[in-house]
């Protein structure tokens, strides 16, 4: 297949074959531990003509890719201003576990200002569990933590409940995390792109 105008050997999703050329390519809800959720869409590309997301997309099915055609990049940045507008301005004074950093790496490598769009977070924060604390301020509903938790660990501590600006990952209605099934593995800090959870001192 032809990759932003080079030919590449096609492996795996588009986005494998992507980064496996060295282009940096944001992809907030897919962790290589985890398998393909979909939900993020900040990988979308330009493949024979159409607008795809590039984690869910056969790279064999695919004859040209672009990754920076201007509409590919102009739609990318809309995605990350929508998901940068989920946090709150506190999100970035927060410490996060290994991958907190994604988030911000790709707001600044698109050129999203965080708050251009009015902002959806709730404030609320649960620090009862020892090891870790979630800042809902900071998540941006990826459901990265969810799927470690549920099919990484096979634990099912954490869920995400509601739609639309209620949404919101949990342990359980009314519940927190020390009172839940949680076991306190931290894949889910693990996994978590941004701030959200946040391990412990």
């Amino acid at each position: 297949m032809k990759l932003d105008g080079r030919d590449v050997e096609p492996r795996g999703s588009l986005l494998e074959t992507i980064l496996a050329n060295g282009i940096d390519l944001p992809h907030l809800c897919k962790d290589d531990n985890l398998p393909v959720i979909g939900a993020c869409r900040t990988c979308m590309v330009e493949a024979d003509g159409r607008i795809v997301a590039a984690c869910s997309t056969p790279a064999e099915s695919v004859s040209e890719c672009t990754t920076s055609s201007e509409r590919a990049t102009r739609i990318r940045r809309g995605v990350l201003a929508l998901t940068a507008a989920m946090q709150g301005p506190g999100a970035d004074s927060l410490t996060g576990g290994p991958c907190s950093g994604e988030a911000r790496a790709a707001f600044t490598a698109h050129q999203v200002e965080s708050h251009r769009l009015p902002v959806r977070t709730s404030g609320h924060t649960d620090t009862s569990n020892t090891f870790f604390s979630f800042h809902e301020d900071a998540c941006i509903l990826c459901a990265r933590c969810t799927t470690a938790c549920q099919d990484l660990q096979h634990i099912g501590a954490i869920g995400i409940a509601g739609r639309g600006h209620g949404a919101r990952v949990t342990p359980g209605a009314g519940v927190a995390f020390a009172d839940s099934i949680c076991t306190s593995c931290g894949s889910c800090v693990a996994a978590c792109p941004t701030t959200a959870l946040s391990p412990r001192e």
